[in-house]
């Protein structure tokens, strides 16, 4: 029989010391999380704001600014943009192979931005679609409210059908460069290709 350990208050006490430190760490740690999740997948209305105003915009001026000098557009959108309140996603069409006309493709993305749900998120989001030449491809952008898409995919069903990619969420020159090719196209192209309508 092997001798019995003898274990001396001041070691439980050390003892008794760690555990509790290591469950305030977990503690702190969850805490974190859970507050910097509730932070980061609410919409605001600050975010609601900031899209306002950039619609506003964008449909006041669009036409005119397009004519002379896109910069003065896209200065206007990064003053108004927030990582904190808002974000902003490409978005492209997963079965552009089997669009077969571009009537078709046209009344697709008509569809997509006709939703009803879609009446309940005009303040929390911003998007423009472009539809591609020959390829009959849809590329679009969006600013929402908040960090992610997910109030769109809730209000509107027709969004399973394509893949959103952020960019950012900091407004690096690699993230500007791609968000003006979409929002203020040269020559009326994305990627190379002729945008045939825009919606």
């Amino acid at each position: 029989m092997g001798d019995k350990i003898d274990v001396s208050a001041e070691d439980e006490a050390i003892k008794d010391d760690a555990r509790q430190f290591m469950s305030d760490l977990v503690s702190s740690a969850n805490a974190a999380a859970e507050q910097q999740q509730q932070h980061s997948s609410v919409a605001t209305t600050a975010g609601a704001d900031i899209v306002k105003a950039w619609k506003a915009y964008y449909n006041d001026n669009f036409n005119k600014i397009q004519d002379e000098n896109s910069s003065s557009m896209m200065d206007k959108f990064w003053s108004l943009y927030n990582s904190e309140f808002t974000s902003i996603w490409t978005m492209a069409y997963d079965e552009a192979d089997s669009n077969e006309n571009f009537d078709e493709t046209i009344d697709i993305v008509r569809t997509l931005l006709n939703q009803p749900g879609m009446e309940t998120i005009q303040d929390d989001c911003f998007g423009i679609v472009h539809v591609l030449d020959d390829t009959l491809e849809m590329e679009g952008l969006w600013l929402f409210n908040g960090p992610d898409p997910e109030q769109l995919f809730g209000a509107n069903e027709e969004t399973s059908w394509y893949t959103f990619s952020q960019l950012g969420p900091d407004a690096t020159d690699l993230v500007k460069a791609a968000v003006e090719k979409v929002l203020m196209p040269t020559d009326g192209k994305l990627n190379g290709k002729v945008i045939k309508n825009t919606q």
